[in-house]
């Protein structure tokens, strides 16, 4: 439960530094900023959608298939995130390296 808390935490806290560096800050560092806070985002939810598929599978094992189906559907939409999360990292790293 502490977990799935700090991994929440750590979306909303990644989600909230990458908006700030998008679209509030002025300065050099917004780029910088950006990146940070989509590559915590994109950790996230990778962890989280690992989390998903394990307990979609041990659902499924226990023989609640709609339960696990949903799981399975939510850690899939989770990690289509963190891809993108991770790539706009990346492409904001190359930007600011080149």
């Amino acid at each position: 439960m502490v977990v799935k808390v700090m991994l929440l935490l750590a979306m909303v806290a990644g989600a909230g530094i990458a908006a700030y560096g998008l679209f509030l800050d002025k300065s050099g560092q917004a780029i910088a900023f950006a990146t940070a806070g989509l590559f915590v985002l994109g950790v996230a939810l990778l962890i989280s959608g690992f989390i998903a598929g394990m307990s979609a599978v041990s659902n499924g094992r226990a023989g609640r298939g709609g339960w696990a189906t949903l799981l399975a559907l939510i850690g899939g939409v989770f990690m289509i995130a963190a891809a993108g999360a991770l790539a706009g990292a990346v492409v904001f790293a190359v930007v600011v390296l080149f």
